[in-house]
């Protein structure tokens, strides 16, 4: 695809931009947005620094005092109970996380760190538990298309992982609970270190205590920023290191499978402000090194477990595999603003390899499978336009066009508003298409691939009734995703395949209580009442349970108080799955199915800048398994030191 007509446009606009304002813009009424602004400016919703107030497109933010204040050791944990987000969660601590948004699939979701893609996309190895909370300032979830800004993967959403800043307070953690369950972590403005561990040996219905399950998670974050007159620098890197025993199923049980993740991620950014306008140029290099050991000649839940006794080549061969994804980003971006008007136009760059790797021995013959090297490019130029009135209403239109590689490219327009009826009452829309090229894993994995597939290819669109005067906040939320080739995955193989035509349709409502003597209610519930293959009628699988909701109760006390504050959420969810007619009978209380779970907290201000905490998780002690033989850990309660 030729991107010589968007480049021009690119060109266009440079020139056309709206003139320098002498004064500073000020933020329209509060913020439409579901959850009320707990900070007043975003960077995600419309790529560049923009008022809370002004996001047409869904935005939530998770903040990192709601992080130390419900406990959250990983980025998984803390999105938890985003509306429209849905986890799946394969056991305790340490355990695999997906993310889809709105019913997409998991690797319809861009994550990203400072605004740039992560690396484990090409190996399907985004997992949000394997990413540390350390350094985060907060994290940023734009829900619905975001092709026209982010391009390829970013069909459900956007979720932007923002470390740490300057003014960032010092602070230690320390925590202790059940499982064997224990984490640290200290932060400065300039370094970040965390280690959580976990054996995770909790019991099971008619399995005794699960074995094989252990977890560690260290991480450490740095970040330095500064300014010299109008430039500003920051150079961030993150490092992680996620090890884990990997049991399997509850009738495949495997003693010796073992996984390491090992994630790279460096940044340096450079932006040069002035009155007119804001231009950023940002590097960055990520690489992810996915590693998976097992004893095969002994263990026979092994990958390609031979009989026994096996060939003579495999007799003392332990299978082993190593996948890793690694990418160099170059993005410029120019931001104009005016009183009435905000444009923002750039380009993004991206090169990298993956290797997908057989496993050795790959055969019974003992001959090995070379691994399968894939390169992949990303090359895009993008342009959006957002008009303001003095009423607050605002409209915005944008264009991308991108190319992928060999695996062709696409453009992808969007547009979108908000309109003001009156101080309590707004109405956000939003339209586009999206697409997804399909990952390395997904064409060349062996047993689990097809070389065959095509990029995704979707319209996406969402209206939302914002009601900030009622209660303490309200929302209804309409969702709609329609389009071509979505990429599924059937049971009992899994092999990825092209639907011809396919259509998620759900809704979301979230209210907010107004805060009285420091006590506040929320209550979300998200009904994906449509996620279909419109070729066959049948329900997309992986796309999240019909309905899901959470209801919190919290109180944060005042300043002077010894008495920190409490808080209780009450979540459910429907099933994730069908149930899996080869589990034995014994584990039917792990086929998916709907489940409740109560989660609560406490805290005591022992000195002025020293808080316990006592935390109890799945209070009601559920048995559940969110999907088939990978039971969820039952009650659980933790206690909590850290500084503030």
């Amino acid at each position: 695809m030729n991107l010589s007509t968007v480049l021009r446009a690119l060109c266009i606009a440079a020139v056309l931009a709206p003139a320098a304002q002498t004064r500073a813009l000020a933020d329209p009424a509060p913020s439409p947005s579901p959850a009320p602004p707990v900070i007043q400016r975003v960077v995600t919703s419309d790529r560049g620094s923009e008022s809370a107030a002004r996001t047409a497109r869904t935005t939530y933010v998770v903040t990192a005092a709601q992080i130390a204040r419900e406990g959250d050791r990983t980025i998984a944990d803390a999105l938890a109970n985003v509306p429209g987000v849905n986890l799946v969660r394969y056991g305790g601590f340490g355990s695999e996380v997906s993310a889809g948004i709105r019913g997409s699939s998991p690797q319809q979701v861009l994550v990203l760190m400072n605004g740039l893609p992560i690396a484990g996309a090409q190996i399907d190895n985004v997992d949000l538990e394997d990413l540390a909370i350390a350094g985060v300032s907060r994290i940023e979830v734009v829900e619905g298309g975001g092709s026209t800004l982010y391009g390829s993967g970013s069909i459900g959403g956007v979720i932007n992982i923002v470390t740490a800043d300057r003014t960032t307070r010092s602070s230690a953690t320390l925590s202790t609970g059940s499982f064997g369950e224990q984490t640290y972590l200290v932060s400065t403005p300039f370094v970040s270190l965390q280690r959580t561990y976990a054996t995770n040996n909790y019991s099971v219905v008619g399995g005794g205590p699960r074995q094989n399950a252990q977890a560690g998670l260290t991480a450490v974050n740095l970040h330095y920023r500064h300014t010299v007159g109008a430039f500003d620098f920051a150079l961030t890197g993150d490092l992680s290191n996620a090890r884990l025993g990997v049991p399997g199923e509850l009738d495949f049980f495997s003693p010796t499978s073992t996984q390491s993740t090992v994630a790279r991620d460096a940044q340096l950014s450079i932006r040069h402000r002035t009155r007119r306008a804001t231009f950023t140029v940002s590097l960055g290099a990520g690489s992810q090194d996915l590693g998976f050991t097992c004893n095969t000649p002994v263990d026979a839940s092994c990958p390609n477990a031979y009989p026994t006794p096996p060939p003579p080549a495999t007799a003392n061969a332990p299978y082993a595999e190593l996948l890793y994804d690694q990418r160099w980003m170059a993005s410029l971006r120019n931001e104009v603003t005016s009183a009435h008007q905000r444009l923002v136009y750039g380009l993004d760059l991206a090169r990298g390899i993956a290797r997908v790797d057989a496993g050795t021995p790959a055969t019974p013959s003992g001959a090995d499978v070379p691994a399968t090297l894939d390169p992949y490019a990303q090359t895009a130029a993008y342009l959006q336009s957002q008009w303001f009135n003095a009423a607050g209403d605002e409209f915005y239109a944008g264009l991308r066009g991108e190319r992928d590689g060999a695996l062709g490219g696409s453009y992808s327009p969007s547009l979108g508003g908000i309109v003001r009826f009156n101080p309590s009452v707004a109405l956000r829309l939003n339209a586009g298409t999206a697409f997804r090229a399909p990952t390395a894993e997904d064409l060349y994995y062996p047993g689990f691939s097809n070389p065959k597939l095509v990029a995704e290819r979707t319209q996406v669109g969402d209206l939302s009734l914002d009601f900030p005067a009622l209660l303490g906040g309200a929302s209804l939320t309409w969702f709609t995703t329609a389009g071509s080739n979505f990429i599924v995955s059937y049971p009992p193989d899994y092999i990825p395949e092209n639907v011809g035509h396919a259509l998620i349709q759900g809704g979301s409502l979230v209210l907010h209580s107004a805060v009285r003597h420091g006590y506040r209610a929320t209550f979300n519930l998200t009904d994906l009442y449509r996620a279909q293959n419109l070729d066959t009628g049948a329900r997309l699988p992986g796309r999240g349970a019909v309905f899901a909701g959470a209801l919190t109760l919290a109180y944060q006390a005042p300043p002077a108080s010894r008495f920190d504050g409490y808080g209780i959420t009450l979540a459910t969810s429907g099933p994730q799955e069908s149930a899996d007619p080869y589990l034995p009978s014994i584990y039917g209380v792990y086929q998916p199915r709907a489940y409740t779970t109560l989660d609560a907290y406490a805290g005591y201000r022992v000195t002025p800048k020293l808080t316990l905490a006592l935390r109890g998780y799945n209070l009601g002690n559920t048995r559940y398994a969110i999907y088939a033989g990978y039971p969820m850990p039952g009650r659980a309660f933790a206690v909590e030191l850290r500084t503030r």
